[in-house]
């Protein structure tokens, strides 16, 4: 799904200028460099929205499923320690309104995303690093409206999907709308939406240190940017204590001290295995979701299609559903409950073969079909059944001196990391998760494995390559602090700008070959991503081309 929205003409902050007092607090516009000093502020109040909204996303996603799924459809979902904690699993009281449920939340969900903000479909963290890219500055503030009210009632309502998702794209939204009011500059917005972002997933998963990490790691595939981290560190405590003030400071998936891994010989090889076979799985679920959502965008076009589109897989997803546990809802009460060494022994292996494999099939219906939710969450999942699995084998082996604990973990974080680009901060998330940093180090091992199988795939597709040196726009903004000049807040970039003149009459203008005028096409193309190819066809003319980097803003 595109990142670009309907504009309404240019704004511009300058029509607004902060009073000086309130100016001092937040970085200027025209300094070649932003000290920590000038950030304190902004991450706080940054932070601390991501903060509320991610309470705000958890409290409306604990009603819907106490209201749609659990009164309505008779589903009682396995629950986590912050969900009020662990239970078993029971048999549906009305298992044909389960499908009916999801479908009907899914309809709703679609048709309020499309009518207010259609960028709200879909999963949120991948078009948070578009507009990272491309238009840090753009990105409307009623999104977070939209995109908490679309994933309350998708998830709710039994859809296959994470929280992660909503929560990135919700507090990204803020860190933009931030930037914009206070006329940060290109490279300044950026940041703000970074820790903005950084801020929403460590506060709806509890783990600062792994949010901020991922902040630094989500932009780009092969390199992490360490400008942002102070921030980023700022903007995730801030959100981690305000959620924390709601509903406590306990780990996402409870504590498991008892159950501290004593690894032998056997351990390592069965981590290791882990390892390569959540590369798989990660390759699977990366391939599926994208199966799926390349081939909705391109045959479902209208506006009643793109709406009945979530509602017919979620009819899919009710009735796999019932058949195999964690496929409704976020799935992260199943992660906790694979935790438990009796549960896990207890299940039958092919169970335990279909919990990932179905995880995989629902998230690429819920969310690749145009459904609003996550699909950072939903692979951990996925890992950590994987690991499960794994688990369950080598004790009929007799090779395991730990219990599943270790391997649903370090599953969740060989499963996700390499993928997504981001293993240290998905690594470190996922020990924060059940408060156990003694597993940093066999959750480094299969890591290490998963990324030996899954290569250059990657679960989001608008990341970047590598980090630019310095862009031309950032070469101005520096210039124009230098020489005093005023900055503006969307500048044009140097591409699409008039070179110089000096003083004289005008001369005679040339035909440019069409070589030229097809350059910045190719370079606007490779800007988008590795999977954008080259343009061809006729030339336009520069002044033609559009620019990511210029997009007029919208009202919020």
């Amino acid at each position: 799904m595109s990142w670009k929205r309907k504009t309404t003409g240019p704004r511009s902050t300058a029509e607004h200028p902060l009073p000086r007092p309130v100016a001092r607090l937040f970085p200027s516009p025209e300094a070649s460099s932003d000290p920590l000093s000038r950030w304190i502020v902004p991450a706080l109040l940054i932070g601390a929205v991501a903060g509320l909204g991610a309470v705000a996303l958890f409290g409306l996603l604990h009603l819907c499923t106490g209201l749609l799924l659990e009164n309505i459809a008779g589903f009682r979902p396995y629950r986590t320690s912050a969900e009020g904690g662990f239970r078993e699993l029971a048999p549906s009281e009305r298992p044909w309104a389960v499908p009916l449920v999801a479908a009907g939340g899914a309809l709703l969900a679609t048709a309020f995303a499309v009518w207010l903000a259609p960028e709200a479909r879909g999963h949120g963290t991948d078009a948070a690093i578009a507009a990272a890219h491309h238009d840090p500055s753009g990105m409307r503030g009623r999104t977070t409206v939209v995109k908490l009210v679309a994933s309350g009632l998708t998830l709710g309502s039994g859809g296959s999907g994470g929280t992660e998702g909503p929560a990135a794209q919700i507090s990204a939204a803020f860190g933009s709308v931030i930037a914009r009011r206070t006329g940060m500059s290109r490279r300044q917005a950026r940041t703000a939406l970074v820790i903005g972002l950084a801020s929403g997933v460590g506060a709806i998963f509890q783990a600062p240190l792994g949010g901020a990490l991922l902040g630094a790691e989500l932009l780009y595939r092969r390199e992490m940017d360490a400008r942002v981290l102070p921030k980023a560190l700022v903007a995730a405590c801030a959100g981690w204590l305000v959620f924390g003030a709601c509903y406590g400071f306990a780990p996402v998936l409870g504590r498991h001290s008892a159950d501290a891994p004593g690894f032998g010989a056997g351990d390592f090889v069965l981590i290791a295995v882990t390892g390569l076979l959540c590369g798989l799985a990660g390759r699977l679920y990366t391939g599926a979701f994208y199966a799926v959502h390349l081939r909705t965008e391109d045959r479902v076009r209208s506006v009643p299609a793109r709406i009945a589109a979530p509602a017919a897989a979620a009819l899919l997803v009710g009735v796999l559903g019932l058949l195999v546990p964690g496929v409704l809802g976020t799935g992260y009460g199943l992660m906790e409950a694979l935790t438990d060494r009796e549960l896990v022994a207890g299940l039958p292996v092919l169970m335990l073969l279909a919990i990932p494999l179905a995880k995989i099939a629902g998230t690429a219906l819920t969310v690749g079909s145009g459904g609003s939710g996550g699909i950072f969450g939903p692979c951990m999942v996925v890992g950590a059944g994987t690991g499960a699995f794994v688990w369950r084998v080598g004790e009929a082996l007799h090779l395991p001196s730990a219990g599943p604990l270790p391997y649903v973990v370090v599953g969740m974080a060989a499963c996700l990391g390499p993928v997504a680009n981001a293993p240290l901060g998905v690594l470190v998330m996922a020990t924060e998760m059940v408060a156990d940093a003694s597993l940093l180090g066999p959750g480094m091992l299969a890591v290490l494995c998963a990324s030996a199988v899954t290569g250059r795939t990657t679960l989001y597709r608008s990341q970047l390559e590598r980090r630019p040196r310095e862009t031309a726009e950032e070469q101005d903004e520096a210039a124009e602090s230098r020489s005093g000049t005023a900055h503006t807040p969307h500048p044009v970039p140097a591409a699409a700008r008039a070179p110089e003149q000096e003083s004289g009459p005008p001369p005679e203008p040339k035909p440019a070959p069409a070589a030229t005028d097809g350059a910045p096409v190719a370079a606007a193309g490779s800007a988008a991503g590795p999977a954008t190819g080259p343009v061809t066809g006729p030339a336009v003319p520069p002044t033609a081309q559009p620019s990511p980097a210029t997009p007029a803003c919208a009202p919020d």
